[in-house]
């Protein structure tokens, strides 16, 4: 290869990418860099935007997850709170007498039961 052709070659090569100016782009090459470097930036600003507005919603739902906890426990405390009423000796005591009419036995209505020797010893 001479000289001549392999400038020629390299020449070539060159006006692929240029107007013929040396070192410039094409209008064609510049406008579809800008297109890719818009296209770009509006794809961060989209992903940028769609995650904050995640973040935003992800808030919101952690609010209100913590308020549903705050009102259960809230129910857990009171219903506590019942069962405890509820489980009150005095109160089933009372209840029993004046609501089922119970009363309590008379000395002559109580039966002995004397268990035998051996009963006692677990045999």
């Amino acid at each position: 290869m001479n000289r001549k052709t392999k400038t020629n070659t390299n020449t070539n090569r060159n006006a692929y990418y240029t107007n013929g100016k040396k070192g410039k782009l094409s209008k064609a090459t510049t406008t579809g860099i800008l297109i890719l470097i818009t296209f770009m930036v509006f794809i961060l600003l989209f992903t940028y935007l769609s995650l904050n507005l995640k973040n935003i919603d992800f808030g919101y739902e952690m609010q209100r997850l913590i308020s549903h906890e705050r009102q259960l426990k809230e129910e857990i405390d009171k219903l506590k709170s019942d069962k405890a009423g509820l489980l009150n000796l005095a109160r089933v005591e009372k209840k029993v007498i004046e609501e089922l009419g119970y009363q309590y036995p008379d000395p002559d209505q109580f039966i002995r039961v004397i268990a035998a020797k051996e009963e006692k010893e677990g045999r």
